[in-house]
């Protein structure tokens, strides 16, 4: 009974979320993301908890993957040591996305700067993959489906102050980045911070 209360607590400030956790297998509980950050990712990433975790399969392969929202410090750092990939599919979008570089455009060294971190298959031993999103402008996020060569995609949806729309998705390779009218997505649950 205490575990479902705390799970209620938990997710009571995010009612939309609510119902993707309970088709999902269990998510950790929000203190338990900071430790997952810094066990998949080292210890340069902050749970942002203004932004609620999402939980989808976003690289198309049936098992639920995980997006958090941190603040990091040095997106680089620990990718060797940690296993992950630092990927800029907004820069990239425009033509150079090297996150060696890009990542030089935002001042990550004031801990300001936001990064996605995400997991696919998040709740195995050992995930399949690691990457850590960095230079994507957002002040709102959702999640979305959308179509892609044909195929309905989980995609990760960013509001920009000032209204611009833009998708990240999974590609079946890459993360991609992509403006778009969001109006033509098939389904959209807010997360974001307001």
């Amino acid at each position: 009974m205490l575990s479902r209360l705390g799970l209620f607590i938990a997710l009571t400030g995010v009612p939309l979320f609510a119902q993707q956790v309970a088709a999902d297998k269990a998510a950790p509980s929000g203190p338990d993301f900071q430790q997952t950050i810094e066990t998949q990712f080292g210890s340069d990433f902050k749970l942002d908890p203004k932004f609620a975790p999402m939980i989808s399969d976003f690289d198309g392969d049936g098992v639920p993957d995980l997006v958090l929202v941190s603040i990091g410090r040095n997106p680089l750092g620990a990718q060797n040591s940690k296993g992950y990939k630092v990927v800029d599919p907004y820069d990239s979008y425009f033509g150079f996305g090297d996150p060696k570089v890009t990542t030089k455009f935002a001042d990550f060294g004031d801990g300001s700067s936001h990064c996605l971190l995400v997991i696919h298959d998040y709740q195995a031993a050992t995930p399949k993959a690691k990457f850590v999103i960095v230079n994507l402008p957002f002040e709102r996020l959702s999640q979305s489906s959308t179509s892609f060569k044909k195929k309905t995609v989980t995609s990760i949806s960013a509001t920009e102050e000032g209204g611009l729309n833009a998708m990240v998705f999974w590609d079946g390779k890459k993360y991609r980045w992509d403006p778009t009218d969001f109006s033509t997505d098939v389904h959209q649950v807010d997360l974001g911070a307001k």
